[in-house]
């Protein structure tokens, strides 16, 4: 086995060589897993073995084309990431759980896959889909309830599919931060919703659709909760759904809003099956 050196090349996005697959061992899938990346921080990769013995790897396929709901760690099990920073590119589809260890003596023999690297952009999406794993945003469990009962949950999620590639996150603001218990349907929560858009690629297709979607969940909302001969909201008030862009959200709106995701929407220890935006 090699030795390990502080000057390794490798680092964190790296992909393995094919004929390094084999350190790993890989279930069969069908799909076969055909990709490795390397996860492990920078600076615990400088590491000497004695420090920090291993290299962290998580392991997936080759894709032809990612979907836009599982890109920009929206999905916190699931990442669809392109890679284009290197002389070919590639698509590839990544599973939280799909992880391994390899010892550095072993790496040490290898060489990164140089053909294909992430750019920066490329792994600050890579760290925070790993990160979101550990810091999602969580939401009360009687506003869970309330989502999934009046059947918001499910209507949200189809209405925001079809416009993934636009809409980086989503974010709510639920009782302008504030924790209230709530009873009874009259006792309602408000809602404001950020959708965040993409101005990467085509600016004004991806506001176009952002606002097409704000326009539909208000409609949704307002069949859902509200009562027009009443003229009162029930169970959720939806106060306003705002389209800002990328470029425009500040730093402090970003830590002011929580990031929604249908799959770890409140405190509940039991996971829900289908993930929207993380």
């Amino acid at each position: 086995m090699g030795e390990w050196r502080r000057q390794t090349p490798w680092r964190q996005g790296h992909l393995l060589p094919a004929d390094a697959l084999q350190l790993i061992d890989i279930p069969k899938a069908d799909p076969p897993y055909d990709v490795a990346v390397v996860i492990t921080h920078d600076c615990d990769v400088a590491q000497l073995p004695a420090a920090e013995p291993m290299v962290e790897i998580i392991f997936g396929r080759r894709i032809d084309k990612p979907d836009g709901n599982y890109t920009h760690a929206k999905n916190a099990r699931r990442l669809h990431l392109p890679i284009t920073g290197g002389r070919d590119s590639a698509n590839i589809d990544l599973i939280a759980n799909n992880r391994a260890y390899i010892p550095k003596e072993k790496l040490a023999d290898y060489e990164p896959d140089t053909s294909v690297v992430p750019t920066a952009s490329e792994r600050s999406i890579l760290q925070y889909w790993l990160a979101a794993r550990y810091r999602r945003s969580a939401f009360p469990d009687e506003f869970d309830r309330r989502l999934g009962e009046t059947g918001l949950k499910e209507r949200l999620t189809k209405i925001l599919k079809p416009s993934g590639e636009h809409i980086t996150a989503v974010f709510f603001d639920v009782d302008a931060g504030e924790e209230h218990i709530r009873n009874g349907a009259e006792d309602t929560y408000s809602l404001i919703i950020y959708f965040l858009y993409s101005t990467e690629h085509d600016p004004e297709a991806a506001e176009k659709a952002t606002d097409k979607v704000a326009s539909d969940i208000e409609k949704l909302f307002k069949g859902k909760c509200y009562k027009k001969q009443e003229d009162t909201w029930q169970e959720i008030e939806l106060v306003e759904c705002v389209s800002i862009s990328d470029q425009a959200m500040t730093y402090a709106q970003s830590l002011l809003f929580k990031r929604w995701s249908a799959d770890h929407i409140s405190f509940r220890a039991e996971p829900h099956e289908v993930m929207l935006r993380e």
